[in-house]
């Protein structure tokens, strides 16, 4: 997959799920859930001359119990979402995924937002961790130019990878 950013983002760093990496755990309101996992890479994004700018997790979620997973992941994503705003101008589907999105209301803490992106076809649920850095290295300043970046790098990254299967043989 290749991404071009009209901004100068860069994917930084690429590193794949080690093959002995079969599942996860995550946190829910009625307990821990285990998600099986097929495959996934870790994609770090950064701005020229800043910190990373994104973690993203691409994963790829076994099809006989899909469903499931998902459920789970969207009750993690509701366990996640108890002290931070969801993000209820997110326009879902974006360019064909369907995006769940939650954000914290300053710039404070490792992570600013968390969304999730499904893909219901292949079975792919990306987790997009925007990351927040000291304020002489980050590429915002405020929390609107944040809001900014990270809508337009939504748009981008999810532009992105319908164009990267639309042109897979």
């Amino acid at each position: 997959m290749s991404c071009q950013f009209s901004d100068g983002l860069k994917i930084v760093e690429t590193t794949p799920l080690p093959p002995e990496v079969t599942a996860r755990q995550v946190d829910t309101d009625s307990g821990p859930r285990q998600i099986d996992l097929q495959a996934g890479v870790r994609v770090m994004f950064g701005y020229p001359e800043t910190g990373f700018y994104a973690n993203v997790k691409a994963e790829l979620l076994p099809a006989a119990n899909y469903p499931e997973l998902k459920q789970s992941l969207l009750d993690n994503f509701q366990h996640l979402a108890q002290g931070n705003t969801v993000n209820t101008t997110l326009r879902s589907p974006l360019n064909g995924l369907e995006v769940h999105g939650l954000d914290r209301d300053k710039l404070e803490g490792g992570v600013l937002g968390t969304y999730l992106l499904f893909d219901n076809t292949t079975h792919v649920v990306t987790t997009i961790y925007m990351l927040n850095q000291e304020p002489e290295s980050r590429k915002f300043q405020t929390i609107d130019e944040y809001r900014s970046l990270r809508d337009r790098f939504l748009a981008s990254y999810t532009g992105c990878i319908q164009s990267n299967l639309q042109h897979q043989p």
